[in-house]
């Protein structure tokens, strides 16, 4: 026989839960499901699902199921199949769906002699059936996409007996398949026709003992669907559905078991995921299993502080424990619960050093202390409680007393005696809360049955047992055992109001309304702050237990507060979702919008409060306080604009939230799963549950739903062109863009082409090596036009559009994915993607007859006479460097010549005379050129010279490719970089330098700084026409002027940038030799501009001359050149009239600056807590990315004038738009591609500088 088996979700599990949309739960209920034995389950890994509609149509009309399935017709109306009607309007379709299949449909009313067809309005309806044992019924109405109900069955009992309704989570969750309920994209949130009855529960009979294995040993965890609490009066997200066998009641003593079944696959697996397979194999009981957490935690790691990797695989493996889907059996060993609690503490004691250590540092964003304190918060929530009741020597004796009273039947003594007071005492587990659970639901159904002082002890006991599995209630949690009077005055006041705010709320039930919602959502964050707050401080060695516990309960209260925020924040997302907001918001005043925004900015309080991101998500804050505040947000098309721009970056936040979330736990959840045995989805959804109960999910959809408001209030496409065209060939995604993106099925498909949907860029990409195969590229994020991977998408003729809007990827790309499309981009920012066939199939035609006008204008390539004087040239550099005459090898700028310095360097040159002569328009700074030949000079002074000329004929060898040419290209620039370059070069260029500069940073806004410098490439193979190699060459700024080991070295490592595998494969796919490429190093002094800007003289789009192009950015240039996550300032110029479009606003999360610029924001101690605003951060610079003695600062669009001061901004435009096109006219009228910098003078004037110029 099997014992009992536990709730898991009334253990220790917070935040990852599934919650119907439309109703905040109230006091938890258990939820227990039948474990099933080993069905067989006739459609196999497919189950019965059928989806009703109730829709009155027309005469001669029907309804079909439309969706991403080809059971459904893959988005074909045509082929979907057609819904039969039934009495009352209600129309339904029957289909048979794989188990883990996301299926995303609509329905669409059509006519039955053919015709268009008439689309549904409103977002996709989802669902996934994770579980083969249960069946679905998916109710829908006509017009109401977040109005769907799902009801379950099971399969084997399809046939009388009626199905479990299971409202479902808002339109986001699913079910882990360990039972972890989460959001799922099971639309929904209909309130269950019984709310009184725990949703998904089957009635328990006392005799029936019934038990479950898959053949194992351990229960069917597939056995429960993705259910949800649908009751209105539960605050706490369902902590995890059980998925382990049901509570067996015995009467009688039985044997321990001593033998258990499993699987423990152990090969491939090293490191924690090893240890702990090996240690479950060994580790039957709960109190092992914590046993063998505590070792991994505490024992064997480093100062008692886990790895990320132990925390992630160790969330999982207790998640899996608490829900049943890894049973515990009883190991023969007598141990009372106090043993469980004493090891709980243990844990918690390391949780919170790993916490308190990734938390200090000022608070800098460190991505990897933000992964440590996510995956400690969550493993917080997996332990029991360790107050002191709970680590007596004799825990939990009520129990003992209940069963021994006078006033209840001897059959039911006997039950509690052996079923619960034994088992408990001898091995408790999370089964015992699931077999308490049914037996309170038992010893209540019928009033009167027992004794009202047996019931009232049972309860007593009932709410003992799940605080020690910290299973209670948020309002029993937040006040049970005096906690609520040992609170500050201020602390206890915020959590009394969300006591009554939330009971208020839960007596409105369905009638509360949206400020009812969020004034309960706004009382759950000020309570936490306080919380959180208090946690900040740290774990001291030597505090007490008793101190230990209470800060077990605060630790809980915070992360209850944060699943309960959730719940609540999901409601008003919902219920905005049925209001209409996403039509009525782009005409609404700002009065209307007021509610939204709030809601959202407390969406993003809860994810600074959970220590992730937190400066970035404090100036989002301020940000959208200050547009709400500064003017109706839809008034102009560029107030909607910058409304907009930074509800992208809380969109784009709340992704790399769950990007995080996704990188913690999907590669552990699937490795623990296959090594355990369980169901393969259990594994594979593990993270996407984790990602979608968490608030940065909610935050996203309201994100996202506010920023397609703003767009069309704006006007504005969701897609963005870069490079205009019409192009044909198989539609496929990828991850990223690289030497693989083009591998795989669609490799074959010879001339017919790829179009290729891109998930990330980082914007430094090559296009070339891809080949001609490729013929366009649809990115799934922002990037600037002007960035280097815009600029050779131009020059490579492939077509080029971003799209970042969920919606439009979901409908117009993802059905499209494997098939053949046309792709059709217009100069309009117009796109159309459609299914073709090689018959309709078009080729490229990205090179548009305007842009092959722009590369008319520019001049030829050099010639062959160029080159032999740059040979010439590189020998005369040999000898005197060779000599020691240093002053003969280093170039002033101003005598730079594109045969002995590069094209980049003569440019600059030209720049610094074109500066001298405008009249004040511009400056461009000064410096010195390390020419051709001082490479090969230091080469050969080093003795390296045959080594050097074999790695280049063995990069110019075609046959090098893959691993070999990786190992090349690293052997060469180890060989270069670690070059000596002499110090009598150095010092020689710092006397140039110094000749003409003022020795000082160019930033008046700053006061003096030390002078730095800027060293670049200035290749013979770069900034030429057709061949800009933009962003292609390393450089290195913020070099300091007085450290001459420095400079050497970043002249060293941007010779060793020209053998990059990147460089090399360019360089092959414009036919260039890799011995006839040279570098030549321009060193400058540095400007630090409070923003950086890059002009395009002719519109790239459509190469129209009398219109410019600008992109700007804060801070240093390199945010805005390399592609950076984010937008910039975009602006178009016509130049006959300087009239300024402004085309979007700048969103980039950081910007590069100097130390003394900007200020830094707020750190962990004082975000959001309106009980910590005495605390001051301390300043610190995000490590994340620096560059020399620049470092990285989160930026504050509401302080930036660029955004706020609409005058200043248009005046600025003109000012860059008026050297744009006098620099055109100097460089003979060719169009040109244009970098500078803007310093903000104190008096508030800008002063412009140009830093390089380069035919566009």
């Amino acid at each position: 026989m099997q014992t009992s088996r536990a709730r898991g979700p009334q253990c220790p599990m917070s935040g990852r839960r599934c919650q119907a949309q439309r109703h905040l739960a109230s006091r938890m209920k258990p939820s227990l499901c039948r474990a099933l034995s080993a069905v067989v389950v006739a459609f196999g890994n497919e189950v019965p699902v059928t989806i009703s509609m109730k829709c009155k149509v027309e005469y001669g009309e029907s309804l079909r199921i439309v969706g991403n399935q080809p059971f459904l017709g893959s988005w074909d109306p045509s082929k979907a199949p057609e819904m039969s009607w039934n009495d009352g309007n209600v129309w339904k379709a029957d289909t048979l769906v794989p188990v883990g299949v996301e299926v995303d449909f609509k329905v669409v009313r059509a006519k039955r002699d053919g015709g268009a067809v008439v689309w549904e309005e409103g977002d996709n309806r989802s669902f996934k059936a994770l579980g083969p044992e249960y069946g679905l019924q998916v109710t829908c109405h006509w017009g109401r996409p977040h109005d769907m109900k799902i009801d379950t069955y099971r399969v084997q009992e399809q046939q009388g007996v009626a199905p479990m309704e299971v409202p479902t989570a808002s339109s986001n969750g699913t079910e882990n398949g360990n039972g972890v309920v989460a959001p799922s994209r099971l639309e929904g949130g209909s309130r269950a026709s019984r709310s009184d009855s725990p949703v998904g529960s089957i009635s328990m009979d006392s005799n029936d003992s019934s038990s479950s294995n898959n053949g194992t040993g351990r229960s069917s965890p597939s056995a429960t669907m993705a259910v949800s609490r649908s009751s209105f009066e539960e605050e706490s997200v369902a902590r995890g559905a059980w998925v382990g066998a049901e509570p067996e009641f015995v009467r009688s003593r039985r044997k321990d078991e001593q033998g258990r079944e499993g699987v423990w696959r152990t090969d491939g697996l090293s490191g924690v995921a090893l240890e702990l397979v090996r240690g479950d194999q060994e580790a039957s009981s709960w109190l092992k299993k914590l046993g063998l957490q505590k070792r991994l935690l505490v024992d064997e790691a480093t100062a008692c502080r886990p790895s990320l990797e132990a925390l992630s695989y160790l969330y999982v493996y207790a998640t899996w424990i608490n829900t049943g889907a890894l049973p515990c059996a009883e190991s023969g060993s007598h141990f009372r619960p106090n043993h469980h609690a004493n090891l709980a503490l243990a844990m918690f004691r390391s949780l919170e050093w790993v916490i308190g250590d990734a938390t200090r540092g000022g608070g800098s964003r460190n991505l990897a202390a933000e992964c440590l304190i996510l995956a400690a918060r969550r493993m917080h929530a997996r332990l029991p409680s360790f107050s002191g009741q709970f680590r007596a020597s004799t825990p939990l004796t009520r129990i003992r007393d209940i069963a021994h009273r006078n006033d209840i039947p001897k059959d039911l003594k006997d039950e509690i005696k052996h079923t619960l007071q034994n088992k408990l005492h001898r091995c408790a587990g999370p089964e015992d809360l699931v077999a308490t659970e049914a037996m309170l639901q038992r010893v209540t159904a019928v009033p009167g049955q027992y004794s009202e002082a047996f019931v009232a002890e049972f309860r007593i006991f009932t709410e003992e047992l799940r605080e020690f599995f910290n299973a209670t209630g948020l309002v029993e949690l937040l006040t049970g055992g005096g906690a609520l009077d040992a609170l500050e005055d201020a602390h206890a006041s915020a959590v009394r109001q969300l006591i009554n705010t939330k009971q208020r709320v839960e007596e409105l039930g369905s009638a509360a309304r949206l400020d009812d919602l969020m004034a309960l959502l706004t009382s759950a964050t000020q309570a936490r702050s306080f919380y959180a707050a208090g946690l900040v401080a740290g774990l001291r060695n030597d505090v007490t237990d008793e101190i230990l516990s209470m800060r077990q309960r605060w630790r809980l209260a915070d992360i209850r507060l944060e699943e309960y925020s959730f719940v609540v924040l999901s409601r008003i997302t919902g219920l905005l979702e049925e209001q209409g907001a996403a039509t009525k918001l782009p005409r609404a005043s700002n009065l209307q919008w007021a509610l939204p925004l709030a809601a959202l900015t407390s969406g993003l309080r809860h994810m600074g409060l959970s220590l992730f991101n937190t400066r970035e998500l404090m100036v989002l804050e301020n940000e959208l306080q200050k547009w709400h505040s500064t003017c109706p947000l839809v008034e102009t098309r560029d107030a909607a604009l910058r409304a907009k721009a930074s509800l992208e970056r809380a969109l784009r936040v709340a992704t790399g939230y769950s990007d995080l979330v996704s990188e913690v736990y999907g590669n552990p959840a699937a490795t623990l799963g296959r090594a355990l045995g369980l169901p393969e989805h259990m594994g594979a959804v593990f993270a996407e549950a984790e990602v979608r109960a968490s608030v940065a999910f909610q935050v996203s959809k309201l994100a996202a739903m506010l920023a397609r408001a703003l767009r069309t209030a704006a006007g504005q496409e969701p897609w963005d062109v870069l490079v205009p065209g019409e192009v044909s060939g198989m539609l496929r995604e990828v991850a990223q863009l690289g030497g693989t993106a083009l591998e795989g099925p669609s490799a074959s498909a010879g001339d017919e082409g790829v179009v290729l949907v891109v998930r990330r860029a980082s914007g430094d990409e090559e296009l070339g090596p891809l080949g001609p195969q490729l013929r366009g590229v649809v990115l799934l994020q922002e990037l600037p036009h002007l960035s280097h991977l815009g600029v050779r998408a131009r020059q490579d003729g492939v077509t080029f559009v971003t799209c970042d809007d969920d919606d439009t990827v979901s409908r117009v790309l993802r059905p499209l994915i494997g098939r053949r499309v046309t792709v059709n981009a217009r100069e309009d920012c117009t796109v159309t993607v459609k299914e073709t066939t090689i018959a309709t199939a078009v080729t490229s035609s990205s090179k548009t007859a305007a842009s092959a006008a722009v590369s008319a204008a520019t001049p030829a390539p050099k010639t062959a006479a160029d080159a032999a004087l740059d040979a010439a040239s590189a020998r005369a550099v040999a000898a005197a460097a060779k000599a020691g005459r240093w002053a003969d090898v280093v170039v002033p700028l101003e005598r730079a010549v594109t045969a002995t310095c590069g094209s980049k360097s003569a440019k600059c040159a030209a720049l610094e005379k074109l500066a001298a002569g405008s009249g004040g328009m511009f400056s461009a700074p000064r410096g010195a050129v390390v020419p051709f030949g001082a490479l090969g000079a230091a080469v050969a002074t080093a003795g390296r010279a045959a080594e050097f000329e074999a790695l280049l004929a063995r990069l110019d060898d075609p046959r090098s490719d893959g691993a070999e040419l990786e190992t090349a290209c690293g052997e060469m620039r180890t060989l270069v970089s670690g070059l000596e370059v002499p110090m009598g070069l150095v010092q020689q260029v710092m006397e140039t330098i110094r000749a003409v500069s003022s020795d000082t940073v160019a930033s008046p806004s700053t006061g003096p700084q030390s002078l730095l410098l800027a060293v670049r490439s200035s290749a013979n193979v770069e900034d030429l026409a057709g061949m800009s190699a933009a962003g292609l060459y390393d450089s290195v700024v913020g070099v300091p002027a007085d450290n001459p080991v420095a400079v050497g070295t970043a002249v060293s490592d941007v010779w060793a940038s020209l053998y990059t595998r990147r460089a090399v494969l360019s360089r092959r796919a414009a036919g260039v030799s890799q011995s006839s490429a040279h570098m030549a190093v321009l060193i400058m002094e540095m400007v630090a501009p409070d923003l950086s800007f890059v002009l395009h003289t002719a519109r790239p789009r459509d190469g129209n001359r009398e219109v410019l192009l600008a992109e700007v950015a804060p801070g240093q240039g390199e945010t805005l050149a390399s592609g950076t996550r984010g937008t910039p300032w975009r602006f178009e110029v016509t130049k006959s009239d300087g009239a300024v479009t402004t085309m979007a606003f700048a969103n980039f999360s950081t910007a590069l600056v100097l130390p003394s610029k900007g200020k830094s924001v707020a750190a962990f101690a004082s975000y959001g807590s309106g009980a910590a605003t005495a605390a001051t951060a301390t300043s610190g610079a995000s490590p994340g990315r620096s560059s020399g003695a620049l470092v990285e600062r989160e930026v504050d669009y509401g302080a930036q004038r660029m955004s706020v001061d609409g005058d200043w901004r248009k005046a600025t435009v003109r000012q860059m738009a008026a050297i744009g096109s006098y620099i055109e006219k100097a460089m003979d009228g060719v169009p040109q591609d244009i970098e500078g910098g803007v310093v903000v003078l104190p008096d508030g004037r800008a002063s412009l500088h140009i830093f390089q110029t380069r035919p566009q």
